[in-house]
């Protein structure tokens, strides 16, 4: 008879904040690691207060931590928070040396955390509470970024705590779907925006209860149409939101239920996901011949003149502990509705769901959205035209999603 592996976990922090791409520094920005273990299986959950990081960058960064510490690849996943005042967004970029840096920190935080692993007991919980809201409101016919009342959100937050046996705490992860634009575009300072002020308020809360201790960290949920409220309300408003969620967080803790020990089990699935059609080749010509230096209609020519089907990929991975507890991720920006879909049909007790994991390869937004073709706003429309492959996936992709994300959880369920 097979024997319940007893859980293992450690975990880790860094300051990473000599990423910045600016000189001025409102919060230092963080990386964490939580390795989780049974029998000789280890998990690992990174969460990183950067903008985005690319798959290209995950893809070695996963190898180093594969090298670094005998982990399988396939067992780790790389989260970002997607702050808006670090680097990874609105094209603002890491040097080749902070990278390598930043590499090299993470590979070692990993192994650090891997060689404090402790018998440990996990506790999940859920607590609602809405930080953001959704950012897409028709208006006279097409999409704007404006809150929508009656837009998709993600209306929870989702807690695991690991702790030893005496009670000592080795560290909590929560996850909420929200843009972190609290701060954005109001301060050029680097920071993490909300998730910092979380994980500060979290720690003076549990302080207060005699229980500062362990590492907390914060991953990105499917937040790809909501943004943190208010949009570049400033310093005082995400600290209130940080409040927020950390309260939020307190009382899933309170009412969290033991992880019963499991196996641990990792699944991934590729899924490319058809672009639409391309304009044709006449129309690329007749475009270039007013617009000659155009990139966008050069390549588009190409992708034309080719008749090759482009595709957007999308690379979904998913980690469980036994039949109680899933981490399902995807490399994209994914819109809430995926994440409500997934947290639906999952088998799993409870579904943590992760966006811009791995790196990340633009938004994925519905097929209604995707419908509506160039009233389709920034997300399913500007965004996909105006950077590299050019096209906005098919409304079909909503389906396939749906289908892979069934298919996934139930083949990491048996």
């Amino acid at each position: 008879m097979k024997h319940a592996p007893s859980m293992l976990a450690g975990a880790a922090e860094a300051v990473i904040t000599r990423v910045k791409d600016r000189p001025v520094v409102y919060d230092d920005l963080f990386a964490r690691a939580l390795v989780l273990g049974a029998d000789d299986d280890r998990l690992v959950i990174v969460a990183t207060d950067m903008g985005t990081l690319s798959v290209e960058f995950a893809d070695d960064l996963l190898r180093r931590i594969e090298r670094t510490t005998d982990i399988p690849s396939g067992n780790i996943i790389i989260t970002t928070t997607q702050t808006h005042n670090a680097p990874g967004v609105d094209g603002r970029e890491m040097t080749p040396a902070a990278g390598e840096w930043l590499s090299d920190c993470i590979a070692g935080l990993v192994r650090r955390a891997n060689g404090e692993l402790r018998p440990c007991v996990l506790n999940a919980g859920r607590a609602p509470v809405q930080i953001g809201y959704n950012r897409r409101l028709m208006q006279d016919g097409e999409i704007v970024m404006a809150p929508n009342p009656d837009g998709a959100i993600v209306p929870w937050v989702d807690v695991l705590e690991a702790k030893e046996a005496d009670g000592r705490r080795i560290a909590v992860l929560f996850s909420h779907a929200a843009h972190p634009v609290i701060v954005h575009w109001l301060s050029e300072e680097i920071g993490p925006d909300f998730p910092g002020y979380a994980v500060r308020h979290l720690r003076d809360l549990l302080a207060r209860e005699g229980e500062p201790e362990g590492v907390f960290m914060f991953a990105q949920a499917c937040c790809g149409d909501i943004n943190g409220h208010p949009l570049r309300g400033g310093f005082g408003a995400c600290d209130a939101a940080g409040l927020s969620l950390a309260f939020a967080v307190k009382q899933a803790l309170a009412g969290a239920r033991p992880v019963g020990p499991g196996a641990l089990k990792a699944r991934a699935l590729d899924l490319p996901l058809p672009l639409e059609e391309p304009p044709t080749a006449a129309e690329c010509r007749a475009a270039l011949a007013a617009d000659p230096d155009s990139t966008r209609l050069r390549e588009l020519l190409a992708v034309a003149e080719s008749g090759e089907r482009q595709f957007h990929p999308l690379s979904m991975r998913a980690l469980a502990v036994g039949d109680a507890l899933c981490f399902l991720t995807f490399t994209a920006e994914m819109f809430a509705e995926y994440q409500l879909y997934a947290d639906a049909v999952s088998p799993f007790g409870q579904t943590f769901v992760f966006s811009h994991t791995n790196g990340i390869t633009g938004y994925v937004a519905t097929a209604e959205d995707y419908e509506l073709g160039p009233a389709g706003g920034y997300e399913s429309w500007g965004y996909p035209t105006r950077n590299r492959p050019w096209l906005p996936p098919q409304p079909q992709a909503e389906r396939l999603i749906h289908e892979g994300i069934t298919r996934l959880l139930d083949e990491l369920s048996r």
